[in-house]
């Protein structure tokens, strides 16, 4: 499995990003290899009397706030048999009332301290932890004692009351109707079995069994809350802005006197035995919406990981993984991949067991796609990688330790928590990033190639290839070819045997332009105080903001906008501004395919999209610090030499033909793609929701050029946002490869189309689906003018909203698990606004929703909220403002929208007090305007065969355009 952190070195190693050379004597040093990982001087670690683990990190970013975890050391792997799901309904009956926080007492306090419920304070079950999520601001006295108290109540003041049960039953099996009931659980119930080779978590999955579920008795719950919530399996967590001798007081006050049973269950480790034999299955569903092959080998214990030999053999091993995936990128980019996509991982869903495991979705043959992706594996296996795969690799893990170090004082609390949760459910090192990346820096000029070869042959060779299980899941239908069982089993056994050659070094292309360009000018520049940001006006015509920030110590964001965007092109070019950007990216720059480009730029951290929304033409990216001239590099040459490459191109929409092939066999997505048409009336300018295979055969490669050039290599317009640890004179930088775009005279400009939603009062019924589960979507537009406030109290109505969904909806009638509302405005093309409500449920509930979101939003019209509830929401605004104030990416987009959309800089700079101002009446007020201009589109997914409990067909709503 790859690990979290031992860790940023390990996400690294799956970026593309370069090396340092040190001594490689620290690697060759024996006795220094025995040596124990340390744990972070930073984090304060311990022991309570009664078997309590803690860990405490103080971290400031954010400011004001702290992450709190309750991590339980127990799962569905521990329930009895006629306890099967009651981990994770334990889970829930925390939220339902605790002997301090009783009935919706904990969600309500948590909400007026601005912690909002499902976005912030959550949970989760697996099969062997339940880690419960509190964040909390700090900035007012009480709320971290508040949320220590929180913390003891789950950990033994549960009440667990009979009518509370009864009440969340419905909740709790809603939540596996919405979050399951389809496709891939279908076809994972029929294969767990023989992929978890009959042990014990093939037989509790965390979400149990619905008989369980409806019909246990409330001591059956308790029991397990007594037998397995206890001190000895518990960890507390307190990372963020907070004093450590307060923290520490805090746990010593609220689960010192915890006591363990008198006579404790053993909590045991559960074995997954190997495969002895290969063998294979084929699962396929009728709304399988795509075919995907994996091959899984046998499960072995996980490796130590205690000492820095262990940490130096993790390093070896991602090496290996990483220069494989790589040759799998590679793959897919010809005239005729035999895959759209493939990899290999380690990993598996037995703690202490790993497997390793190859996935591969075919494009056109699912024979083709087995040969060619073992293929891979039986080369690595018997002739390993090339000195030139291993320097990429190392270069990039090296950048990615390097970003991780430079930024360890601008770490997000919520990042640093899940490093204390795996050390320890797992024991996985914490030894901080300081020593990780030194670590880092000594050992990996010390690997060798055949060290890394090695480590493929011990995953790889002839002996380790011999056992396997051999999936595929596929679509249920005529155009879908599989294999029966017995053939996939020969079909990967002719895979495993067949003559490889290894693979040789390439040329790779280092220099990203061939000729650096003519510099311009600036021409004059501006600062704006208030902002914190300066102006450039390029020779050009072109404008650049800079704003430096220390948010990030090794972070700079770049975005760039002008108008134009796709509202510009008619119906003709739907296929061709829809893809542009990924039929672009898929065929790479200049002298560059995307894989040329990816090698080229490893070391660096530096990325660069393209995207055409509907009026306007933008990029999107990011680089550290060190690497900032090579993204304006890049920006010069995505800008000015788009490439033409007919085989990506085909690679490419052979890919994209396959994925979306059989999406409309996903019910939901059918009904997406169908809404879409209802709600534009059929008009052929309305966006695509679900693109199809004829969508791809329209794309015309020219054209796309065409388009692009007009777009995006013309600079005309474009105004550069520039955002972090900005160092030194950049304006060189800026007349090199922004002065210096070319330009063409023209003026930019966006179009209003006339694309409009559906006027009036509509509802919409589509009946796809085998399971019995549906989706009700209201929808609620209009125009009116645009102003900051309103666009404020439009958020702030699908907020208000969306409380009363989780206190009605769930919690008093049971009808769903999640749903809500969200609202927002637009400005441009036209001033229009637009609220979304959302409720997975069972089709017998939904007459009872639409009835209820009814109700709630005339009484919002009628009476306003209550303020107890403006309260809540107004803060929960004000927190997460808070927190996008430290963002780079957030200022990013606000300077956009206030120097090149004239939005409102005042409204802005004084967004808290504009959102303190907000009231009962205005809320109100703004809900009539809202709601009363009668535009309302109500869109219902209902199963293919009505049920005896649902509704019926008779009295189900016809469509209605």
């Amino acid at each position: 499995m790859l690990k979290r952190r031992f860790s940023i070195i390990v996400l690294a190693a799956l970026l593309t990003v370069a090396p340092g050379r040190n001594s490689a004597l620290y690697a060759q040093d024996a006795g220094k290899m025995q040596e124990a990982v340390p744990v972070d001087a930073k984090v304060i670690t311990g022991k309570l009397a009664n078997g309590l683990t803690y860990y405490i990190r103080p971290n400031s970013k954010p400011e004001k706030k702290a992450e709190l975890r309750l991590v339980l050391n127990a799962g569905s792997i521990l329930e009895n048999d006629d306890q099967q799901g009651l981990a994770h309904f334990m889970e829930h009956m925390e939220f339902n009332g605790t002997r301090n926080y009783p009935k919706n007492k904990l969600i309500d306090f948590l909400q007026s301290i601005g912690v909002a419920f499902g976005a912030d304070l959550n949970a989760s079950t697996g099969f062997d932890e339940t880690i419960y999520i509190l964040p909390i601001p700090t900035d007012k006295t009480g709320n971290l004692e508040h949320g220590f108290q929180i913390l003891e109540d789950w950990a033994h003041n549960a009440l667990i009351t009979e009518a509370d049960i009864n009440g969340e039953r419905n909740v709790v099996l809603e939540e596996l109707r919405a979050r399951g009931k389809n496709a891939q659980e279908r076809m994972q119930k029929k294969y767990l079995p023989q992929l978890l080779a009959g042990s014990r978590y093939a037989d509790r999955l965390p979400a149990g069994k619905e008989e369980i579920l409806k019909t246990f008795k409330p001591e059956t719950i308790r029991s397990f809350y007594r037998d397995w919530y206890r001190p000895d399996l518990m960890a507390v967590i307190v990372v963020g802005d907070v004093n450590v001798a307060e923290a520490k007081a805090q746990i010593e006050k609220h689960f010192a006197a915890i006591k363990n049973p008198a006579q404790p269950r053993e909590r045991k480790q559960f074995e997954v035995q190997p495969y002895t034999k290969a063998s294979a299955m084929v699962v396929t569903d009728k709304e399988a919406t795509s075919s995907r092959f994996q091959l899984v080998f046998p499960a072995r214990k996980e490796p130590g990981h205690k000492t820095l030999g262990d940490y130096r053999q993790m390093l070896v091993r991602n090496l290996f993984i990483t220069a494989l995936n790589r040759r799998y990128q590679e793959l897919t980019q010809n005239a005729n991949p035999p895959f759209g996509g493939a990899g290999v991982y380690i990993g598996g869903e037995a703690r202490g067991y790993e497997n390793l495991n190859l996935v591969a979705i075919p494009t056109n043959s699912m024979q083709t796609a087995i040969t060619a992706a073992v293929a891979e594996l039986v080369k690595a296996g018997r002739y390993g990688f090339n000195n030139q795969e291993l320097e990429i690799g190392k270069n990039n893990m090296l950048s990615g330790a390097e970003k991780a170090f430079n930024e360890r004082n601008t770490t997000a609390s919520s990042d640093l928590v899940e490093e204390y949760i795996a050390n320890f459910l797992t024991g996985e090192p914490i030894p901080g990033i300081e020593n990780e990346y030194n670590y880092c820096k000594q050992l990996l000029p010390g690997i060798t190639v055949a060290e890394v070869n090695a480590e493929a042959g011990a995953w790889l060779g002839k002996a380790a290839l011999e056992h396997y299980f051999a999936l595929i899941t596929a679509p249920d239908n005529a155009e879908t070819q599989v294999p029966s069982d017995k053939e996939l089993l020969e079909h990967v056994n002719a895979a495993l045997d067949q003559e490889v050659s290894a693979n040789a070094e390439k040329t790779i292309l280092k220099d990203l332009l061939e000729k650096a360009p003519a510099p311009g000018k600036i021409v004059s520049e501006t600062s704006d105080k208030e902002l914190g940001a300066t102006t450039y006006t390029l020779s050009n015509g072109v404008k650049v903001t800079v704003k430096p920030t220390d948010f990030k110590t090794d972070e700079i964001i770049l975005t760039a906008v002008k108008k134009g965007g796709t509202n510009n092109y008619g119906p003709a070019d739907r296929s061709n501004v829809n893809f542009l950007p990924d039929v672009v990216e898929a065929m790479g720059y200049g002298r560059f395919t995307p894989t040329a480009i990816s090698d080229a730029l490893a070391g660096k951290a530096v990325g660069l999209l393209p995207a055409m929304k509907d009026i306007s033409t933008e990029l999107a990216g990011s680089s550290t610090v060190k690497d900032f001239e090579s993204l304006l590099q890049l920006v010069y040459l995505q800008l000015t030499e788009p490439r033409r490459d007919e085989a990506l191109f085909s690679g490419f929409a052979a890919t994209m033909k396959t994925r979306l092939q059989f999406a409309g066999s996903n019910p939901q997505l059918a009904f997406i793609d169908t809404l879409g048409k209802v709600m534009y009336n059929n008009d052929p300018r309305a966006p695509v929701m679900i693109p199809t295979v004829a969508d791809i055969e329209q794309i015309n490669i020219d054209r796309v050029l065409d388009i692009y050039k007009q777009e995006f290599s013309n600079a005309d317009g474009f105004h550069f946002f520039i955002v972090g640890n900005v160092k030194g004179d950049i304006r060189p930088l800026l007349e090199q490869y922004i002065a210096s775009l070319p330009v063409k005279g023209t003026q930019p400009a966006f179009k209003d189309n006339g694309l409009r939603e559906i006027k009036g009062k509509n509802r919409f019924a589509f009946y796809r689906g085998q399971e019995q589960k549906s989706l009700v979507l209201s929808f609620y537009s209009g125009e009116i003018p645009y102003s900051y406030d309103m666009a404020l109290r439009t958020e702030l109505i699908g907020d208000l909203l969306s409380i009363k969904v989780d206190e009605v909806m769930r919690e008093k009638l049971g009808l769903i698990y999640s749903g809500g509302y969200s609202g927002g405005m637009d400005q441009y093309p036209y001033a229009h606004y637009s609220i979304q409500g959302q409720f997975p449920c069972g089709p017998e509930s939904v007459d009872a929703i639409l009835k209820e979101a009814a109700r709630e939003i005339n009484e919002l019209k009628s009476k306003g909220p209550s303020q107890k509830d403006l309260d809540k929401v107004k803060l929960a605004q004000t927190e997460k403002l808070k927190e996008k104030r430290q963002d780079n990416s957030y200022w990013a987009s606000r300077l956009e929208g206030i120097l090149f959309w004239n939005r409102s800089k005042e409204r802005f700079l004084n967004a808290e007090s504009v959102i303190a101002a907000q009231t009962v009446t205005a809320i109100k007020e703004a809900a009539t305007q809202l709601f009363d201009q009668g535009n309302q589109l109500d869109a219902i997914l209902y199963p293919a065969k009505p049920t005896a409990t649902g509704p019926a067909p008779a009295k189900r709503p016809a469509a209605k355009p």
